[in-house]
């Protein structure tokens, strides 16, 4: 004899229970999110005189960055523990012997799901590109106040318009060491400075800071003044220079920041990456021209080129300069791309996390946050490493970037069709 339940008094239950769950488990992921942030950056947020509502603000705009993240296993986590639940407590056992199928028990969180991910496909257009220029200008800001925020060993940073500097290392209370600064200044004169320790001294009076050096040389190389040339050179024990904080609109700040195309809707991706495209092909086809009048040259006055090896060598020179340009331009355009699909691969994620999670809910029969978040965790993490894997390989354009962007929901998608059929036609043992 079969058990009759009342269909609309199951779904909206069902429902209840998932979006209880999800918010609940959202959340707690979005603050463990928050928290491994702040950990990473404590030492670069703290302890520089930054304002408290400035690193709020940063933590504000990176939680709305990891949304897209954070949606997929919170759906899978949810997704199994949910079924899991209603498996565990016996509720399933007697729904199906009603005669209603696990699919159809599906069917209405199914539905909750694309609702979501259509939502954060929306989300992922609108507002997260609108936080990444806020984190951007904010992050110049602090830049231009705070310039020590910015440095990195090793590295030339572009701390101010002209203005070039490397550091050795990076100590507590703005000290450097190693330093190497190289500027232009009044008339185009190039200045060079190399110390071995300095200060950055913030000069909140004229706008800018202050660089106080300690050890080192000061050369400056003047341009031609009709014909006469001059250069300084200058050992010091101590000096100090002056940065006037610069001039630029906010909205111009592409050239600062090298993931500027993580500030684009869907529309202005696909016309950058139209027009990208067709400069990319015009780059290529007056490199092929190059290559082709070389070579052509090359076989016409053969014997003449061997006598002109410098002039064979710049050739040379200028060939794998272009190519090597070319190769940069197409990684360029590849990371346009990746970033294009990537606001499509999430909310199917999303979809594919339910599928995988719901029956495996229904396998386990168990509920809690003991199982289930095991097992979301180990899915998630093979997720995400095969998705790090495929995107820096598409961004490098190593392989083409849609298909790095959607090799980890090609991957899940059969695995999530497949374990949904064999448990709705009860293919599995139950444990």
């Amino acid at each position: 004899m079969k058990i009759r339940i009342p269909i609309k008094k199951l779904d909206l239950y069902i429902i209840r229970l998932f979006m209880a769950l999800f918010l609940i488990i959202f959340f707690s992921i979005f603050f463990v999110f928050i928290v491994q942030f702040f950990w990473s950056k404590m030492d670069e947020l703290t302890g520089k005189n930054i304002n408290i509502l400035i690193i709020l603000k940063f933590i504000y705009y990176f939680g709305i960055s990891i949304i897209p993240l954070v949606t997929p296993i919170s759906i899978l986590l949810t997704s199994i523990m949910t079924y899991g639940e209603i498996s565990e407590s016996q509720e399933l056992t007697a729904i199906k012997s009603s005669g209603i199928s696990l699919f159809r028990i599906m069917s209405p969180l199914l539905c909750i799901t694309f609702l979501l991910s259509v939502g954060l496909y929306f989300f992922s257009d609108f507002s997260i590109p609108e936080a990444k220029r806020k984190a951007q200008k904010l992050g110049y800001q602090i830049s231009i106040t705070h310039p020590y925020w910015r440095l990195k060993e090793g590295v030339f940073v572009n701390l101010f318009p002209d203005f070039f500097i490397k550091i050795g290392k990076k100590k507590n209370s703005n000290l450097l060491e190693k330093i190497f600064i190289f500027f232009y200044g009044k008339n185009l004169a190039i200045n060079t400075i190399i110390a071995e320790k300095g200060v950055i001294i913030p000069n909140k009076k004229e706008g800018g800071v202050k660089i106080k050096l300690m050890k080192g040389f000061f050369y400056r190389d003047n341009p031609y003044e009709g014909k006469t040339y001059s250069y300084q050179m200058v050992h010091f024990d101590s000096f100090i220079q002056s940065l006037k904080k610069p001039l630029i609109e906010y909205k111009n700040l592409d050239h600062y920041y090298d993931d500027s195309y993580k500030t684009l809707d869907t529309k202005k991706l696909m016309e950058k990456i139209h027009f990208l495209k067709k400069e990319n092909c015009q780059f290529y086809s007056d490199f092929q021209k190059l290559n082709y009048d070389f070579l052509f040259q090359k076989k016409k006055n053969f014997f003449n080129l061997l006598h002109k090896k410098n002039h064979l060598s710049l050739l040379i020179d200028e060939l794998q300069h272009q190519k090597k340009f070319l190769q940069d331009r197409k990684k360029y355009l590849a990371k346009y791309q990746f970033e294009l699909q990537k606001k499509f691969t999430f909310p199917v994620t999303c979809i594919i996390m339910f599928l995988i999670g719901a029956p495996l809910g229904a396998i386990i029969r168990k509920g809690g946050m003991g199982s289930p978040t095991l097992i979301a965790i180990i899915i998630f993490i093979i997720y995400h490493t095969l998705l790090t894997i495929t995107q820096n390989q598409g961004e490098k354009a190593e392989i083409w970037p849609w298909m790095g962007a959607w090799i980890p929901n090609f991957v899940f998608f059969p695995l999530s069709i497949w374990i949904t059929y064999k448990t709705v036609m009860d293919d599995f043992y139950y444990m």
